[in-house]
């Protein structure tokens, strides 16, 4: 009974814990960090460069669509289709993000730049005031955060398709950007 004289059972029990886990993390490559904290703001610098490398690489053929409608609706979609392809990443950064400084910061910094260029390619566009671009954005972004973190049975009990949804969101944004 070595167990009970070098420690007992929760000792020994604690040392398998500790060898899974450091078998699970050379697996992972989480030795190059230095603790966990550490690999999540690695995690989520790689998620938000693909984020505006898909926003980017998306909306660079939408701004030079002519027709102010067709406009709106492409970008509609774009949000739309950025949010929910990477939903769960989305997920988990800005529910278990929000306590950590640095990832709050990260994030919040990234949607700021990303409001700033779109809101200075709106008033462009549009005509538009700083303002109305502002509120057109925080409403395209509202909306594709809501649907990245809930279902839609988790916000109302109404079931709109996909399409309704999307022109009724087209319409109040020209309201918005018509002001």
């Amino acid at each position: 009974m070595v167990v009970f004289t070098s420690g007992g059972i929760a000792t020994a029990n604690g040392e398998k814990q500790q060898e899974r886990t450091r078998r699970r993390c050379a697996l992972l490559g989480y030795h190059r960090f230095i603790d966990r904290r550490n690999l999540l703001v690695a995690a989520q610098d790689r998620f938000l460069a693909r984020i505006e490398d898909a926003w980017l690489s998306r909306t660079a053929p939408v701004w030079a669509v002519d027709d102010h409608e067709a406009l709106l609706s492409r970008l509609i979609e774009v949000f739309s289709d950025v949010f929910a392809e990477n939903r769960l990443v989305f997920q988990a950064f800005m529910l278990s993000g929000y306590d950590d400084p640095h990832l709050c910061a990260r994030g919040a910094e990234t949607t700021r730049r990303a409001a700033r260029e779109f809101g200075a390619l709106l008033v462009e566009r549009f005509g538009t005031s700083p303002e109305a671009a502002d509120t057109a954005y925080r409403i395209l972004w509202g909306q594709a955060v809501s649907a990245a973190l809930f279902a839609d049975e988790e916000v109302t009990g109404l079931t709109v398709s996909g399409q309704n949804r999307r022109g009724h969101l087209l319409k109040a944004l020209q309201a918005v950007l018509k002001a």
